[in-house]
């Protein structure tokens, strides 16, 4: 139609004219032009093409392809690194600057982090602020809130008060008093207890049996505090950044072939067992020590810390372990640790200032006893 009515305004225009006049007259508009919608096209079309578009031009039709398990192929197939290539690397000067480069930052980067854990005076690298230590158990601390809503006892239930009670005296003595301590105590029968970094306490009411007092809870909630005062969740941060080149070592060593895809379970297993699981034990000895002190400093009686960790073996008999699988001490280890380390405890709660309120108690107790005794001799 369009074309129709470009054709009669050109012949009227050029009514005596030959086909080539005629096709000069003619405006200079191709077929593309008139058959999509432009300023050329009136409205009414531009609407019917929008509501009616060209359809899409037909896909080609994809080729799937199938792989089948061929263990034949598996067998015989070529390591992605051959042997000649590694020997190839290793005499090139550039990788000798690249490890000579890498080595030297790595030692340096060490050398740099190292410091002393408090009270045991250890020397430990750490490469964690506290801050980002502080972000990871914010994210671990919404978790439980979530899991445990409705297990959360109150702050008027006296287990609640008692956790409170002993944490109030605990918190001078650890000199974290900055730490916004929050105190949650859920009831469950898991014996357990423990500080998330940034002062978020959880205890389970199932250990309170083993705790027995307050003398008692004041050694497991010691221990627990130890941990955040000796920065132990940065340390075993930080010692994940030491162990990642064993471990993508071991991940080249499977990449080559030549350990048939074991190399990477036999390296973790064996950073795990003879670095990660040790180191983890000698930092729960220390927060027992720095625990033991932190209790005695507080005016607590650290035999007491004894009597809790002989209550806490007959508790976990069940899941008594080899040592050197676990995570933790033994039970018996700890026992013995703590009785070596009374003497000294007993000296830090003497020089502590609750020594007078503890010499007064003393007398206190003694005279009661001569008095109960006389009132025997008396009676008779």
């Amino acid at each position: 139609m369009l074309s129709r009515l470009v054709l009669r305004s050109a012949v009227r225009a050029v009514p005596q004219s030959t086909p080539r006049a005629l096709h000069r007259a003619l405006p200079r508009t191709s077929i593309s032009q008139i058959a999509r919608p432009s300023t050329f096209t009136p409205r009414r079309y531009q609407s019917e093409w929008n509501r009616y578009p060209p359809p899409p031009p037909p896909r080609k039709p994809q080729r799937i392809i199938h792989y089948r398990y061929d263990p034949n192929q598996i067998q015989h197939a070529k390591p992605i690194v051959t042997t000649e290539q590694i020997s190839r690397a290793v005499r090139s000067p550039t990788t000798k600057w690249i490890v000579i480069i890498s080595a030297g930052s790595a030692t340096v980067f060490y050398f740099a982090n190292l410091e002393e854990v408090p009270v045991s005076g250890r020397k430990r690298f750490n490469c964690y602020s506290d801050e980002t230590v502080e972000a990871e158990g914010m994210r671990m601390y919404q978790m439980i809130m979530q899991e445990n809503a409705r297990s959360i006892l109150p702050d008027w239930d006296r287990r609640t008060r008692m956790v409170h009670r002993v944490m109030a005296k605990l918190i001078p003595a650890s000199g974290l008093e900055h730490v916004d301590w929050e105190v949650h105590v859920i009831d469950s029968p898991e014996c357990n207890a423990f500080v998330i970094p940034g002062g978020k306490v959880f205890v389970y009411t199932g250990i309170l049996p083993v705790a027995k007092n307050d003398d008692g809870l004041a050694a497991i909630l010691g221990h627990e505090i130890a941990h955040n005062l000796a920065r132990h969740a940065s340390e075993s941060m930080s010692s994940m950044v030491m162990l990642a080149p064993l471990r993508f070592l071991f991940i080249f060593l499977d990449s080559t072939g030549y350990t048939m895809g074991l190399g990477r379970v036999l390296g973790d297993m064996a950073m795990d067992l003879g670095l990660a699981r040790p180191a983890s034990r000698k930092q729960e000895s220390e927060a027992d020590y720095i625990g033991l002190m932190m209790m005695a400093q507080s005016c607590y009686n650290p035999q007491e810390a004894v009597k809790v960790w002989q209550r806490m073996e007959i508790a976990q008999k069940d899941q008594d372990m080899p040592e050197w699988l676990s995570t933790h001490p033994s039970n018996s280890n700890r026992i013995t640790q703590m009785q070596q380390w009374l003497p000294k405890a007993e000296a830090a709660r003497s020089e502590s200032e609750c020594a007078v309120t503890l010499g007064y108690s003393e007398d206190f107790k003694a005279a009661f006893k001569d008095n109960s005794l006389l009132g025997m001799f008396r009676s008779q």
